[in-house]
């Protein structure tokens, strides 16, 4: 078996193989053989793979991913970006209330929570590159 280190490099590529066995595992399960969403998968994994797999072998130098001040930073910015949105919901929904509605469809909290990756995600890529 591989130690630990070498197995942490692979890391997304082991995350798309598990998200393509259970896209596989969902299809033919659900629906039957849905070749589109195979081949999507697999696409999708084969891209992950060879990024991975060029992003390993070019790096040749010891130095850490992260050092303990960005891994800080990331910790900081998610607690806020999270209390910040929360908030926003809570606001947003009291105002929904208030406003005499008993019901709001799923789509808005669909809409809110892709926002909330999306800001999220691309903080945290603006935050770990400084």
């Amino acid at each position: 078996m591989m130690n630990k280190k070498k197995l942490q490099k692979w890391n997304f590529t082991l995350a798309a193989m598990g998200g393509l066995i259970g896209m596989l595992l969902g299809t033919v399960f659900t629906k039957g053989l849905d070749w589109s969403a195979i081949l999507g998968a697999f696409t999708a994994f084969a891209i992950i793979f060879l990024i991975n797999f060029f992003y390993v072998r070019s790096k040749s130098d010891k130095t850490p991913e992260v050092d303990e001040r960005t891994i800080l930073n990331m910790r900081k910015y998610y607690a806020i970006i999270a209390n910040v949105f929360l908030g926003i919901l809570f606001l947003s929904l009291a105002a929904v209330t208030y406003m005499g509605y008993e019901q709001i469809s799923l789509s808005y909290l669909w809409i809110f929570i892709i926002s909330y990756m999306l800001i999220s995600g691309v903080g945290a890529l603006i935050v770990n590159n400084r």
